[in-house]
């Protein structure tokens, strides 16, 4: 009667528990990284145990999660929150600042007042409509060129090779790398207006749960997200 007892309590106390315990939080990342989303959605979820991570390839799936299950927190350069209409938490740094330099690389030869007639390809940063205009700001133009979106570092390799595009815009830091992969001359100019804020991190709900945990995220995943510290 006893063992009776104890194997029905056994039975109870393993059907009232959960088999395995939900994450307790979640993160939304859309970053401009040479790493495929899926290499660093690992990378970041093993450095934040307990979190679910996921990574977003592209913008407009970043967008659309956001509105339809809203995470503890999203992580994206900071251009991508001011378009979605959202608040920054914590800002990144990397040596003391909040922006990165982009470069403008092309095959052709590059003069300040030629700018606005070329078509540009760029890594999307904000909403199809308005980047042209963002990157009028970034070549400091008054007129909005043409203005190629794609997903990947390695796609602005691509437009130059096809000539699909004039000019890319480069974050400075992958320069090295872009290079190496092409035997093609590039001309590349630095404007002093091609500035971009690095990533960024707003809360969406209870910060608490999840911030200790992005502040703690160890340098070599702060430097694929291209910072080195939270301010």
């Amino acid at each position: 009667m006893l063992a009776a007892a104890l194997l029905l309590g056994s039975c109870l106390l393993l059907l009232s528990s959960p088999l395995t315990a939900g994450p307790e939080a979640t993160l939304y990342v859309y970053a401009v990284t040479p790493l495929r989303a899926r290499a660093l959605e690992q990378k970041i979820e093993e450095a934040m145990p307990g979190v679910d991570v996921t990574v977003f390839g592209k913008l407009s799936d970043f967008k659309t999660a956001l509105e339809v299950s809203p995470p503890n927190a999203a992580l994206s350069p900071r251009p991508v929150l001011t378009s979605l209409n959202r608040g920054v938490d914590l800002q990144g740094l990397r040596a003391g600042s909040d922006a990165e330099q982009y470069l403008l690389v092309s095959t052709k030869l590059l003069a300040r007042d030629m700018l606005s007639s070329f078509r540009y390809g760029m890594v999307d940063l904000v909403e199809r409509k308005s980047l042209p205009r963002f990157v009028a700001g970034l070549l400091g133009v008054n007129d909005a060129p043409e203005v190629q979106r794609v997903t990947k570092i390695e796609d602005l390799l691509q437009l130059l090779q096809f000539q699909t595009a004039d000019a890319v815009l480069l974050p400075e830091r992958f320069r090295a790398d872009f290079e190496s992969k092409s035997k093609m001359s590039f001309t590349i100019l630095s404007l002093s207006t091609a500035k971009v804020g690095l990533v960024a991190v707003t809360f969406l709900s209870e910060r608490q749960s999840i911030e200790g945990a992005i502040r703690r995220l160890p340098k070599h995943v702060l430097a694929d997200l291209g910072v080195d510290e939270w301010r």
